[in-house]
């Protein structure tokens, strides 16, 4: 399993500026097919700078455990958000 992009990410608004809210849809590689997935997700940064990225709930209907694909998606739109690849505004 692998991710190999998030596209179509959108910004959504926020009231919170060191919390930014984000949809997207992530294509996901399983052993020889590619599925896309629609996610929702927050990065909040705290004081001290450190990023927390939480991820809500992925569809019930996958074919493939949950929690690596999560922890993968994590990894992922973290370092997104460091080469700055995620929109800042809408």
């Amino acid at each position: 399993m692998r991710v190999i992009e998030i596209k179509d990410v959108v910004k959504e608004d926020g009231y919170i500026y060191y919390i930014h809210h984000y949809k997207g849809n992530a294509v996901v590689e399983f052993l020889a097919r590619k599925i896309t997935v629609p996610i929702v997700f927050t990065i909040e940064i705290n004081p001290l700078g450190i990023r927390s990225i939480d991820l809500e709930p992925l569809p019930r209907d996958l074919d493939y455990p949950v929690m690596p694909l999560s922890k993968a998606l994590k990894e992922f739109i973290d370092q997104m958000d460091k080469d700055g690849l995620l929109p800042q505004t809408e």
